[in-house]
């Protein structure tokens, strides 16, 4: 399990850290010289691979690997990659990190996530705060995961990092200095584009060629998707009155043009009536038929009765709609009501055959062909239930006679065997099919 620090959490760990550093010489690499500096009480343990003694460290909490990094030059050096993996400072204390990483080249170039927030919204930031982020995100050259909640036209200090990321979530706006930076990102496969969107802004070809997962406005998706192997979309519709059929159905033949092709989409809105969210879903399911993976979350409205009857409708249009969530942050409309969803996968299914797993506000069904519709709960029963009864049959051939057994009950053998087979391999690929359907935006 790897910590993942608030940025180690308190000024003591900057503080030892920095002292250690001041002490030891921040620019100059381990040598046979700093190894003969081990205290006495540690050479056996130096005889590890140090890449054992990484993964052990990891397992320790910061304050723990502060104290280990005392121990020595070995295992502050491996202290040190361990404690900067992964970095998310507070709020109150990302300048502090940002110079850290500026100061530090070597501690910065151990990250590989980092996330901030917007600091400008926990304080007046001082004027060479933008330069004190290029000078630290120049240092952090082997990041993957980056996470900068920085709302506005601040891109061009991103501009000329060496860093090659594969996850970016950030609310940076899309302009053209934005542009030029994930054209650097030529790595890049997971983002969360939450930005202001700059008209006339032109996104070039050949940029983003490995994304394959991404969630923005409907602006912003009709710039990354069409022509890009797209397979997973967050469609954000977070404004009034935007879950309207006309809107719907610009956006879902937008995300059509994907060369992935598009497998799962995730809509994040806000709900108004019934009818004009009935009518929006069909356009989804016309444009974008092939779905294996849908999820509606609704922010703001009530999920009716209404609306879930009429399901049936919406749902005939997928040709091998696997998976199904519905969410709403209302506790007290229908999706919340367990009585009145309890029966609904079982009558969705029948206009949707394709459909193996539906969650509705966390309660959770699998479609099983010898049990039919079954709670999650139901589901790890039976996989136990399973267990137990091929322990059982095993033990029992294990113990017979081969004298006594006749070739119908190998014969019966051979078919219940293959029978409990395909009922594992259909228990295992649901729970991959639940597994999927949880798309996470803005993670690696």
């Amino acid at each position: 399990m790897q910590c993942t620090p608030s940025f180690m959490h308190d000024a003591a760990c900057t503080e030892v850290v920095s002292s250690m550093e001041r002490k030891s010489g921040v620019d100059r690499p381990e040598t046979h010289a700093d190894q003969s500096q081990d205290k006495p009480g540690v050479h056996g343990v130096l005889s590890i691979p140090s890449e054992l003694i990484h993964h052990i460290l990891k397992y320790l909490g910061n304050t723990d690997l502060v104290n280990t990094a005392i121990v020595c030059p070995t295992f502050r050096f491996i202290s040190q990659r361990v404690i900067y993996r992964n970095v998310q400072p507070t709020e109150d204390m990302i300048i502090p990190c940002l110079r850290c990483f500026a100061s530090y080249p070597h501690l910065a170039s151990c990250a590989r996530t980092l996330i901030l927030a917007d600091a400008t919204r926990h304080y007046d930031v001082f004027s060479n705060y933008f330069n004190l982020l290029r000078s630290a995100l120049l240092n952090a050259s082997s990041l993957t995961d980056l996470t900068i909640l920085l709302d506005g036209p601040y891109a061009r200090y991103l501009h000329g990092c060496s860093f090659r990321l594969r996850s970016l979530t950030t609310t940076l706006d899309w302009d053209r200095d934005f542009i030029k930076l994930i054209a650097e990102q030529t790595e890049l496969r997971n983002a969360m584009f939450g930005g202001k969107f700059v008209n006339d802004v032109v996104l070039p070809s050949g940029t983003l060629t490995k994304l394959t997962r991404v969630s923005a406005s409907p602006l912003v998706l009709a710039a990354v998707v069409p022509n890009r192997k797209i397979k997973e979309v967050e469609l954000c519709l977070l404004q009034h009155a935007l879950f309207k059929d006309d809107i719907l159905n610009t956006a879902s033949n937008i995300l059509s043009y994907s060369t992935g092709p598009l497998t799962a989409l995730q809509v994040i809105t806000r709900l108004s009536d019934t009818p004009s969210a009935l009518a929006a879903l069909k356009a989804i399911a016309r444009n974008l038929p092939k779905l294996n993976s849908f999820a509606f979350y609704s922010s703001d409205g009530v999920v009716s009765q209404e609306l879930l009857e009429a399901f049936p409708e919406f749902l005939s249009c997928f040709e091998c709609l696997k998976s199904l969530t519905l969410m709403s942050r209302n506790k007290v409309d229908a999706l919340h009501d367990k009585a009145f969803t309890a029966t609904l996968a079982s009558r969705w299914h029948t206009s949707c055959p394709s459909l193996q797993s539906v969650s509705l506000a966390g309660s959770i069904w699998l479609h099983n062909t010898r049990h039919g519709w079954v709670t999650l709960a139901d589901l790890e029963r039976l996989l136990r239930e399973r267990q137990g009864l091929l322990l059982s049959r095993q033990k029992h051939w294990t113990e017979a006679d081969p004298k006594t057994i006749s070739v119908e009950e190998v014969k019966n053998n051979l078919e219940e065997d293959k029978e409990d087979a395909e009922q594992g391999n259909q228990m295992e690929q649901q729970m991959i099919v639940l597994r999927d359907s949880l798309l996470q935006f803005g993670g690696p």
